[in-house]
């Protein structure tokens, strides 16, 4: 069995990886950039399954001996045990405290989980109506996922460039820059797929494989590098800067990946060679016992903290109080103790033939429970199937015919007269789609309705929003159909208003002003006014929708109240009409008389929904809202008429 020789120091830059990802999550105010722990990770390991696969390929002479089963065989010693313990219990807690559509969302993941997808899973579910990173108990394993994903692609490929005597530094290299250059060019494009996807970080692992390279290849993992001192603490300084600037919403991975990567590779390097002649950095703060210690559990403690703090965040909403993040990491600490001393050590010292079938097919019996829970064999305890059924009531666009449309834009029409009333906006817009789509074929061919809609896009010239590149295209696309296509002749726009420009943590600015403040709201107040007057001067009939009462608790999941051991009573808080109006009332007022001095006619739905004094959540027993922002397709389509005259014939 090949083995590379113990480096504690290595020990001591997983503890430093692992803290920065826990703390990260758990405080992340105390280091913004910590989440670039996993970087480090990455380098590490492609440092050390290289070194292995460098040392199998020159044993004997130069002859070989690695075995692909003697290496996934270790691969599965090493890593099964912990992960199968972790998503049983994070399957048992889930069916105590999750409602079925997150059961549901949690067995698909575990499903992933097992199959070593889960980084293609959650890019796929990226997008506007995803659930909330810190409501998904498994997110973390994306990056297990990436790992698993070079372990099973590099090794082939490296045995070939060994076999066919290909220059393996170049080739290695040029994937290498390959690889970063995919990663800055879809960074740059401001989605998810440079964070998720394997080949845009293939670069970080194949850092750590040059360097394995050059000490297990090119025979230096002895030599004691001159500037040592120097590389160990630029290194250290590179990890540091990297986790005090970065920020969450910075594109990333990107160039600021090679701060935590190049740092790693430093601080390795700077302490390769002898223990005792080893950088000061490796030797007295990496290599001491309690560093190492950590670094040691640094596996199993990465796998449960996440679960922990996402299932505080599930029971106790988006800002639980510090006591319950740190009770969450204390348990976490707790499970991971036991399960790396009497879990995973006995596991992998056991040398029983069985052990290694037996993991296996542990980890398929896994995958199967969470796979038949996705498919709704597995149900949790809570029984709350009609706020499932309110949750997916979301069906946009239908049927409608698809236009020619942008990645970002949405365009879509339905009804074949000429006669058309265009609807922009966002998501608040498309949530009438049922009702307006009703409308136009009970109406036969007396008008057509055109959406032009993107997520997360207030529809007000120069309003942006750096990680949305609908902000850029929507009004563009907007004016190019009012240009080119005859027959619009009334046009309704609709938005999640207060969402974009008073909300407190609003991300949205207008020519370099961010709001909320004074100047920004003046700015888009004369951007609206100007684009709807040049709307009423090409003869248009212009609709301004103001916003529907929006709130946590309009969404049916908070009429459930849990606590740690599961689900207590329901809750009937309900949002009252003072409140909503106390925290919006003024802006939309403003709004409504900016619009009808624009030319516009303006409609309140908060005119159509209110009961008494509260917005209500349920009507005639059935639940009005989807989640707290948006309402079910089928309450829009048979109640919500007050968008009924814009297709009028």
């Amino acid at each position: 069995m090949i083995q590379l020789k113990y480096r504690p120091d290595i020990d001591g830059l997983r503890a430093i990886a692992v803290l920065s990802v826990v703390i990260y999550h758990a405080f992340p105010w105390m280091i913004p950039g910590g989440f670039t722990g996993v970087d480090i990770f990455f380098v590490i390991s492609g440092y050390l399954i290289s070194g292995i696969l460098y040392k199998g390929l020159k044993a004997n002479g130069g002859a070989g001996n690695f075995s692909f089963g003697e290496f996934y065989a270790r691969r599965v010693r090493r890593l099964f045990p912990a992960l199968i313990t972790v998503l049983l219990a994070t399957m048992a807690y889930g069916w105590l405290i999750l409602l079925p559509d997150e059961f549901q969302q949690m067995g698909k993941h575990v499903a992933a989980g097992t199959l070593f997808i889960q980084n293609i899973v959650f890019w796929q579910e990226s997008g506007y109506f995803d659930t909330a990173a810190s409501l998904k108990p498994l997110l973390h394993l994306w990056s297990l996922a990436v790992e698993e994903q070079f372990y099973i692609f590099f090794p082939p490929i490296l045995l070939l460039i060994w076999k066919k005597k290909w220059p393996l530094a170049a080739i290695m290299g040029v994937l290498l820059v390959v690889s970063m250059i995919g990663n800055l060019v879809m960074s740059g494009h401001g989605g998810t797929a440079a964070f998720f996807l394997t080949p845009y970080r293939a670069w970080e692992f194949l850092g750590g494989s040059l360097l394995a390279w050059w000490h297990y290849e090119r025979g230096h993992e002895e030599d004691v590098p001159p500037y040592r001192e120097a590389l160990s603490w630029g290194g250290a300084l590179l990890l540091a800067l990297g986790m005090a600037f970065i920020r969450t919403g910075d594109p990333y991975p990107g160039w600021r990946a090679l701060l935590p990567v190049a740092g790693t590779l430093l601080l390795m390097e700077g302490g390769a060679g002898t223990g005792v002649k080893g950088a000061w950095v490796n030797r007295k703060i990496l290599s001491n016992p309690a560093v190492v210690w950590i670094g040691l559990i640094s596996y199993p403690l990465y796998l449960f903290h996440w679960p922990a703090l996402s299932f505080v965040h599930i029971i106790k909403g988006e800002n639980p109080k510090p006591g319950y993040i740190v009770a969450a990491l204390g348990v976490s600490l707790l499970l991971t103790i036991l399960t790396y001393y009497f879990i995973e050590k006995k596991i992998r010292r056991n040398n029983s033939k069985w052990v290694l079938p037996a993991l296996v097919v542990s980890f398929v019996a896994v995958g199967v429970i969470g796979h038949v829970a996705w498919r709704h064999g597995l149900y949790p305890r809570a029984e709350s199937d009609d706020i499932y059924v309110a949750s997916k009531d979301w069906h946009f666009p239908f049927k409608m015919q698809k236009l020619s449309s942008t990645k970002h834009v949405s365009i879509v029409r339905e009804g074949h007269s000429k006669k058309t009333t265009l609807f922009l906006g966002d998501s608040d817009m498309q949530q009438y789609g049922s009702r307006i789509t009703k409308l136009i074929k009970e109406g036969g061919d007396s008008r057509s309705a055109m959406f032009v809609t993107s997520l997360g896009c207030p529809p007000i010239p120069d309003i942006k929003e750096k990680t949305l590149k609908g902000t850029d295209e929507l009004i563009p696309e907007f004016y190019r159909i009012i240009n080119s296509i005859e027959g619009v002749d009334r046009v309704v726009i609709a938005a999640n208003w207060v969402w974009y420009i008073p909300h407190p943590n609003a991300k949205y600015q207008i020519n370099g002003k961010f709001f909320p403040s004074h100047d920004a709201m003046e700015d888009a107040f004369l951007s609206l006014h100007h684009m709807i007057q040049d709307l009423v001067k090409r003869r248009i009939l212009v609709y301004l929708i103001l916003n529907t009462p929006v709130d946590k608790k309009q969404d049916p999941k908070s009429e459930i109240s849990r606590n740690f051991m599961g689900f207590n009573s329901k809750k009937m808080d309900l949002l009252s009409i003072s409140e909503f109006d106390n925290q919006y009332g003024d802006f939309l007022k403003r709004m409504k008389i900016e619009g009808e001095a624009s030319g516009a006619k303006v409609i309140d739905p908060r005119e159509y929904l209110s009961i008494g004094n509260v917005y209500p959540r349920v009507f005639n027993g059935v639940h009005i809202y989807k989640d707290g922002w948006h309402f079910r397709d089928s309450y829009v389509r048979e109640h919500v008429k007050y968008l009924d005259e814009t297709v009028a014939p």
